[in-house]
């Protein structure tokens, strides 16, 4: 099933790709793009093995997207013999890809894309011609963030960009149970990845979605607002101004990440055959400074766009 849907996500990315190529759906050549690379992942995936079910029955996806949140190690032991992806996938997808048309909506594609614009203009390493060269593409710019078609390949994008993260984060997992003596199936460990991101996803959405139309929009930052309004972390006891990088690394100290690190850990413990608490802690908590340290590294490069 996953090789034919593979197969037809990369064909349907290479006629997308062809068509914004000849000019035929102009913006459609990056999702086309996407989409090519989706596909060929998942076909890939589709070749490895899947965990021997031992008899036991399949629980409803539905009912395991609901347990996630109240029973998270029943959840997780369901997806032990039946590991699955697809569905936790494509909703937190479509809540991406509505939080961002719902944020273009509140603050408009012409001030989100001006500040864009603006802060990349400021970056010292520019030459005066790159200057005049995006200068010069600001109205494209923003009539691309106007384009239906463009958020059309918003979706693409994103489902694309979903499953790359999910199948990196994977196979970290994969290889942390292997290497301190637990048993792990690959899929397994996918399961792990996708529905221990799923509650966070939903609660984030939920809040972001409140305070997106709450709060005067005025006073909510056209890049970082993309990401999260919620101020559950200790960002707040610093102006990013100040301090781009240090206001960046107390942002990632807060309730929803521990949350994460917490579901993540549980899944490897209850998703794997012979994973150990322990082990399901180590992965968890080591990717999760891992994404700290890429966090403040971005801010220290680019500390422009935070301020």
């Amino acid at each position: 099933m996953n090789l034919y849907a593979g197969i037809a996500i990369a064909v349907a990315g290479v006629l997308l790709a062809v068509f914004g190529v000849l000019g035929i759906v102009p913006g459609s050549t990056q999702p086309g793009v996407f989409g090519v690379l989706g596909g060929l992942l998942i076909v890939g995936l589709s070749f490895i093995k899947r965990p021997d079910t031992n008899g036991e029955e399949r629980v409803p996806t539905a009912s395991t997207l609901i347990d996630v949140f109240f029973s998270p190690a029943a959840a997780f032991r369901s997806l032990r013999t039946h590991p699955r992806w697809l569905v936790a996938v494509l909703i937190m997808v479509g809540m991406s890809v509505a939080y961002t048309n719902l944020f273009m909506l509140r603050l408009t594609p012409e001030r989100v894309t001006n500040f864009t614009i603006d802060k990349t203009l400021e970056m010292s390493i520019l030459t005066d011609d790159a200057r005049a060269q995006i200068e010069s593409g600001r109205s494209k710019a923003i009539e691309d963030a106007k384009s239906p078609v463009t958020r059309a390949g918003q979706a693409a994008s994103s489902f694309a960009g979903h499953l790359f993260g999910y199948a990196f984060l994977a196979a970290i997992f994969f290889l942390f149970a292997l290497a301190l003596g637990g048993q792990m199936n690959y899929w397994q460990a996918f399961s792990v990845a996708v529905y221990g991101a799923f509650p966070v996803a939903v609660i984030r959405f939920v809040l972001n979605s409140v305070i997106l139309f709450v709060k005067d929009p005025s006073e909510i930052h056209p890049i970082t607002g993309q990401t999260s309004l919620i101020q559950d972390n200790l960002g707040f006891l610093l102006n990013p101004a100040d301090s781009p990088v240090i206001y960046v690394l107390l942002s990632t100290i807060g309730l929803l990440g521990l949350y994460w690190v917490w579901l993540n850990a549980v899944g490897m413990a209850n998703a794997g055959e012979k994973v150990s608490p322990s082990t399901g802690w180590t992965a968890s908590v080591s990717v999760y400074v891992l994404m700290v340290l890429l966090a403040v590294v971005s801010a220290w490069m680019f500390p422009g766009f935070i301020s």
